[in-house]
């Protein structure tokens, strides 16, 4: 079982994240104004969803699973809403925020990535057609570790 406390924890000590509440009820994790992660607060301020970009190849897979669906408003973005995190162990969300992150490190124009202290790389594609060579492993940080992606159909 994870808290939110700890959740916020992880979410903060991604490099260079920048906490921020926004729209009232939401705390929202960023990196230069970029968003990889999302605390959704309950009516009563309490935390009660968590809300992550998911590679392409895994959001389905995610999205399988009970109790995390599609984050509203996002899930074209390959975003994941996970309804109750606390169900979850750290062992298993902290890799899942920590790839999140990278992903949108990989969005940020390369310059701007050398700038932080981030080794440049390109954003993977948003979609693919298929998958091949999924033989790396499930969640496990930085690009390289990432199934290659076909996009175009054929």
């Amino acid at each position: 079982m994870t808290s939110f406390t700890t959740l916020r924890r992880v979410c903060e000590a991604q490099p260079h994240a920048e906490p921020e509440r926004k729209w009232g009820n939401v705390d929202t994790f960023l990196i230069r104004r970029k968003m990889f992660a999302i605390i959704v607060l309950d009516g009563r301020g309490r935390s009660a969803d968590l809300w992550f970009k998911a590679d392409a190849g895994r959001f389905l897979e995610l999205t399988d699973r009970p109790g995390i669906r599609p984050a509203p408003y996002l899930a074209r973005a390959g975003w994941v809403a996970i309804d109750d995190p606390t169900r979850f162990a750290l062992a298993e969300l902290r890799p899942l925020i920590e790839r999140s992150h990278r992903l949108v490190v990989a969005g940020l124009p390369m310059k701007v990535q050398r700038a932080l202290g981030f080794e440049p790389m390109r954003k993977p594609p948003a979609r693919a057609a298929r998958i091949v060579g999924v033989d790396a492993v499930p969640g496990a940080p930085g690009l390289a570790s990432s199934p290659k992606l076909i996009t175009h159909r054929g």
